[in-house]
Parts: C-alpha cells; structure tokens; sequence
C-alpha cells in the first residue's frame, strides 16, 4: 500500500464516528457545500479553515477581499484550506501536520469533521460518511474551473453515502433550493439556517461566471 493510502486509512478510521467525507468532481462546488455544511453547529470550523484574507469564523460571510486562492480570480471560489485529503502525488507533510491538528481540535469539542475528496475512498473505508456531490456539469459549467472531458458524479446507490444534487441546491428557483437543502439537514438531523445558506449561495451564483448554464 502507498504511504498515502496508509495515511488516509488511518485518518479515515480516526474519524469514522464523527467524520463526512464531501466526495465531488472539480467545478461542482464542493467547497460551497463544505462551508453549508459548517454553516450548523455540530459541523466544526475555525479561521484556518475559512481561508480568508481578513480573519473571519462564519463559513457563509463572503468577506470583502475573498478567499485565498492562487491560480483562479478569488472573487469567485471558496476554497477552504487543510480540509482536502490529497491523492497519492499530494501527499504533502506541510498539508497533513496543519490538518491533524485541526482534526484533533475538533474531536475534542465533540464536532463533526468534515474533509472533501475527489477520490472515491470506499476501497479505504466502507463505515465512514459520504456526501456525493451529484449532477449535471452542463447546467453548471463554470468558466475556468470545469474540467474539459470530465462530468459531475451520478448518483449510486451506496451505504452510508448521500447524494447531494448541486444543481438543485444552487438553483435559482427557491422552492427547488429549499427542498434539495432541507433534505441534506434532514440526513444528518441539521437544524436548518435557510435564509444564511440561500443567501450565500446567491452571492456565490452572482460571481460565477457560467456557460451553457
């Protein structure tokens, strides 16, 4: 086994109890669904993770100069940090110590850890949560992010995974937001924070910049 497949069999099993793991093509907006999910109170969060340029602990507060992001305009991600499990060529000391330390942080406030993934990691745990991020990448192309060749993730059926429709979530219809967002607090008894999530999400769609949408 490579050592970064033993690494993230051991963090996996660390974390099977109180762990979801965001499973999701690039350009499907995992990251905005990370900070919905932060945005409830089981779900643990701290100025690290937000990776904002300004300091800031609300997970759904798009701060004024953005978040930090290297290669895309920042106006228009919202990419967390030290929350990624890295494939084999990522495996990276520099990321893992941060993590860890942010895992333990939040095991012993008895929250829920959340870390996003574009692998699918059910050969190295079959028990832990999965949110699959499913949909259709043709009515959510975002310009500089989708991945030519690539598409969104289509629902299976799975123990212990949700799919998560992004297309809903992020619709502009309200009733359609509503149904797909309830659902998700519904799975993981979520009190709901309707009216925060929906607005986040409308300022997110607002700085997108979308084809074929």
């Amino acid at each position: 086994m490579f050592k970064a497949a033993k690494y993230q069999t051991k963090l996996l099993k660390g974390i099977e109890d109180k762990g979801i793991i965001i499973h999701y093509e690039r350009g499907s907006a995992g990251n905005l669904v990370h900070r919905v999910l932060a945005s409830h109170d089981p779900v643990y969060w701290s100025k690290l993770i937000n990776n904002s340029y300004i300091p800031e602990s609300n997970p759904i507060k798009w701060p004024e100069k953005g978040f930090i992001e290297y290669f895309i305009a920042p106006d228009r991600v919202c990419h967390a940090t030290y929350c990624f499990i890295e494939e084999e060529h990522q495996n990276k000391i520099a990321e893992i110590i941060p993590r860890n330390s942010e895992i333990l942080k939040a095991l012993k406030t008895n929250k829920i850890v959340v870390l996003q993934s574009h692998v699918d990691i059910r050969t190295l745990n079959k028990n832990i949560q999965v949110i699959r991020i499913v949909g259709d990448e043709r009515r959510l192309r975002r310009k500089e992010i989708s991945r030519p060749s690539r598409h969104f993730l289509q629902s299976i059926i799975e123990d212990n995974t949700y799919n998560l429709n992004i297309n809903n979530l992020v619709d502009e219809n309200y009733d359609i937001f509503k149904k797909e967002y309830l659902a998700l607090c519904n799975q993981y008894k979520f009190i709901p924070n309707t009216k925060p999530v929906r607005d986040f999400i409308l300022v997110w769609r607002n700085k997108q910049d979308f084809s074929n949408i």
